[in-house]
């Protein structure tokens, strides 16, 4: 006779018994790894939050400063800067620099944290559990500027007298599609429940 059949109560217990310790040792392992990350993640935060960004154009007229979510902290421009410039080049200068900056400081911020966000996911624990990452698309909600882009364009236009202005264009904002994923989850859940 074996545990599986159920004629043996004190074997069906110990098997019961081996998987709880099974299952306790695997959350208690994910805890352990959990606290880790968060500590990391707190400290890599620390550090990231004192850090700054700084561009400045290549006849030095104006420098940009950002801090590391991309935000401007500092534009300092050249006392001959309304000399050796029109308004318009300079102000497409000074956008540009502020992209190129905030571009820098996204993608940096974005390449230190990508590791962390790496964990296991419920199949490896629950057998027939969902995919944590099919709820959550792993695009950016948005894009940030292309620092190398925002070089050459500046470059281009540094040769050129007329530099032909760029149309400006709102940010390239990702929504999330409408969809009832909360009624998949509470059905999956119901499912889970009967199975118990």
């Amino acid at each position: 006779m074996s545990a599986r059949d159920g004629s043996d109560p004190a074997a069906r217990r110990q098997d019961l018994e081996n998987r709880n310790a099974a299952l306790r040792g695997q959350i208690d392992g994910m805890l352990s790894d959990l606290r880790r990350r968060t500590a990391e993640i707190q400290q890599k935060q620390a550090e990231a939050a004192s850090r700054t960004h700084e561009v400045s154009s290549e006849d030095g007229m104006a420098t940009a400063t950002v801090d590391a979510s991309g935000t401007l902290q500092r534009l300092e421009l050249s006392p001959k800067a309304f000399e050796r410039s029109t308004p318009d080049r300079l102000a497409r200068t000074i956008t540009s620099l502020i992209r190129e900056a905030t571009g820098t400081a996204q993608q940096a911020l974005q390449s230190e944290f990508a590791g962390l966000a790496e964990t296991p996911d419920l199949p490896s624990i629950v057998d027939g559990a969902p995919m944590l990452q099919d709820f959550f698309s792993n695009s950016p909600l948005f894009t940030p500027p292309d620092p190398q882009a925002e070089r050459e364009e500046r470059a281009a236009a540094g040769s050129s007298q007329a530099a032909p202005s760029r149309p400006a264009s709102p940010p390239q904002v990702r929504t999330a599609p409408e969809d009832d994923y909360d009624d998949d989850f509470d059905s999956f859940m119901d499912d889970r429940r009967r199975r118990w």
